[in-house]
């Protein structure tokens, strides 16, 4: 028995028969599989979406709507008049397929999703011309830090201003007009009085600003506050997150605040969800569209510190004695990252806007490190972009080098339909809890998803975010506009 016993052995062993074992575990998994397929019991595979970071997720759901966007919009006028009427339920303004065929060829990469445009003008379609007309003469009369601009016969009454800079390419197509530009970087019109034709303004600077900006809101469910922040426009819906009364400068002590309730057309850079501004592009992003030959980011996104930077003053509030400085959200930013040397490299350089010993008393708590370089956050994977009075004239350039822009806002930009957070940027909350959480995660595990951000963000600033686009937007809103005062109602 020894002989045959030997050969056995010697057979288990040959190459041959491990490969015939090889291809009988494979059937054997194969039939599992097909198995599976047609309903019948099977070894479950292991799941890896327990292990996946909620980040993720939030990547690749906005990932989809940002390829939808992009697909979605029209090739030609025919197609976007189609769209327009089925998006708003009425004919485009007069000019809109000259205005289309304008963002055409200047290679516009949005031509439909124009929402923010619809949504500042909206409370205006329910006045008449007569309204309107006689509510900007109340404002003109009133007001102060505004400009008065008329267009006629293709020509501006006022030069030099980088909106009127910015439509001399298309004033000639431009409809009759007269507007009101708000010089101020804070929104101007409450708007919660809308009934009254009478337009005052009062100052309401260096005092809580939350009831005023708050009174028209409906009561409604909170917003359930997530970790990261899911939903960008929930974000921005001041109704809906009353935690923010005290978390942010401009409803805390704004250093200025003049401003109306009642309801009047006014041009505005930003504002916040309860105001009625319509929204142009800020004067900063007509300036600092494109990084200068000398601003060019030199640096691979590899090769940056991982480190989150930022630079900046105390702006955003009036700091007075009488009031706690660190309800300031740019001083609870410095009083959470300070500290963690190993995740933030962040510098307060400048106190502004606060009594002297208030002043004292942040410089004692943070320092001053030397005013940085405006370039200084080349050296970085990831830098800080916060709201300062208003909106953050320098995000352009941020999105545009080679870093990733971490956004914390609470204002509303004529931008926000084709500026996608988790695509173009990673947003951060008012309350910034989950700041070091984000820090840790692009540093590491998310770091493949954070070089993809930075190159998407710096090749859509230059598709999207050009002057052009800007003439662009601003040149259909001029229509959109126009077309209120042809409401005699």
């Amino acid at each position: 028995m020894k002989a045959p016993l030997q050969l056995w052995r010697r057979s288990i062993r040959s190459p041959t028969t491990k490969a015939i074992a090889v291809i009988a575990i494979v059937l054997i998994l194969f039939h599992n599989f097909i198995l599976r397929d047609f309903g019948f019991p099977s070894i479950p595979p292991i799941s890896t979406d327990s292990t996946k970071h909620p980040i993720d997720r939030l990547i690749k759901e906005h990932r989809l709507k940002y390829q939808d966007l992009l697909q979605r919009q029209s090739k030609s006028p025919e197609e976007a008049i189609t769209n327009y009427k089925i998006r708003y339920g009425r004919e485009p303004p007069a000019g809109f397929a000259d205005w289309v065929r304008y963002a055409l060829e200047q290679d516009s990469a949005i031509i439909d999703d124009f929402d923010t445009i619809e949504k500042v003008l909206s409370p205006f379609r329910k006045l008449g011309s007569k309204q309107l007309e006689a509510r900007i003469e109340s404002a003109r009369r009133t007001g102060s830090r505004l400009e008065v601009i008329s267009i006629e016969g293709g020509n501006a009454s006022l030069t030099g201003l980088p909106i009127l800079n910015s439509l001399e390419p298309v004033m000639h197509n431009l409809p009759d007009m007269i507007f009101l530009l708000n010089e101020l970087d804070e929104p101007r019109v409450i708007g919660s009085e809308p009934e009254k034709d009478d337009i005052t303004f009062q100052d309401y600077g260096r005092q809580p600003s939350w009831a005023q900006l708050t009174a028209s809101c409906p009561n409604s469910d909170l917003q359930q506050q997530p970790h990261f922040l899911e939903s960008a426009t929930a974000a921005l819906d001041l109704c809906r997150n009353p935690s923010y009364h005290d978390q942010y400068g401009m409803f805390t002590s704004p250093c200025t605040f003049i401003a109306t309730k009642g309801l009047v057309p006014m041009f505005s850079v930003a504002r916040v969800s309860t105001m009625r501004d319509i929204l142009v592009p800020g004067h900063d992003y007509h300036a600092e569209s494109f990084l200068s030959k000398t601003d060019v980011d030199p640096y691979n996104f590899t090769a940056k510190e991982n480190k989150l930077y930022w630079r900046g003053s105390n702006t955003g509030t009036y700091a007075s004695s009488n009031m706690k400085w660190e309800t300031n959200h740019r001083a609870r930013f410095m009083i959470k990252a300070r500290n963690n040397t190993d995740l933030f490299d962040v510098g307060m350089t400048a106190y502004i806007q606060c009594d002297w010993n208030v002043c004292q008393e942040m410089e004692n708590a943070f320092g001053r490190p030397p005013r940085a370089n405006k370039n200084g956050s080349f050296g970085y994977k990831f830098v800080m972009d916060m709201d300062g009075n208003g909106y953050s004239g320098r995000f352009y350039r941020l999105l545009q080098s080679n870093s990733v822009v971490f956004k914390q806002t609470l204002v509303e930009q004529w931008h926000d339909d084709r500026i996608l957070p988790w695509v173009h940027y990673v947003p951060v909350t008012v309350g910034l809890d989950e700041i070091e959480d984000l820090v840790k995660f692009f540093s590491a595990e998310g770091a493949r998803q954070a070089e993809e951000i930075a190159a998407e963000s710096s090749s859509w600033v230059r598709t999207a975010l050009r002057p052009v686009d800007m003439t662009i937007y601003e040149y259909r809103l001029m229509l959109e506009y126009a077309a209120l005062f042809e409401n005699t109602g």
